[in-house]
């Protein structure tokens, strides 16, 4: 009889030892399904990044182009203002 519950235990063992080997398997294609979906969306972000900074970029070059029109275009009114002076005393 105590052969008989050793060959049970044993068995018993052996089926958790092969259930726990089964489930750190799928554990371990989780994590690596799981390292794969954050990498690709670490690439994502980088990209989403990137564009942020090109249109950072560019938002600043119009504000700086804007701020040299206001510029110039306050200089030639002030130009056209000098012109119909020097007309207006003729």
């Amino acid at each position: 009889m105590a052969e008989i519950t050793n060959e049970m235990i044993l068995q018993a063992i052996k089926e958790l030892a092969e259930q726990l080997k089964n489930h750190a398997e799928e554990t371990n294609q989780r994590f690596e399904q799981t390292n794969h979906q954050l990498t690709e969306i670490n690439e994502r972000l980088s990209q989403v990044e990137q564009k942020i900074v090109q249109m950072d970029k560019q938002l600043t070059d119009v504000a700086n182009g804007q701020k040299i029109l206001v510029e110039e275009l306050f200089e030639n009114k002030k130009e056209i203002k000098r012109v119909k002076n020097v007309l207006n005393i003729y």
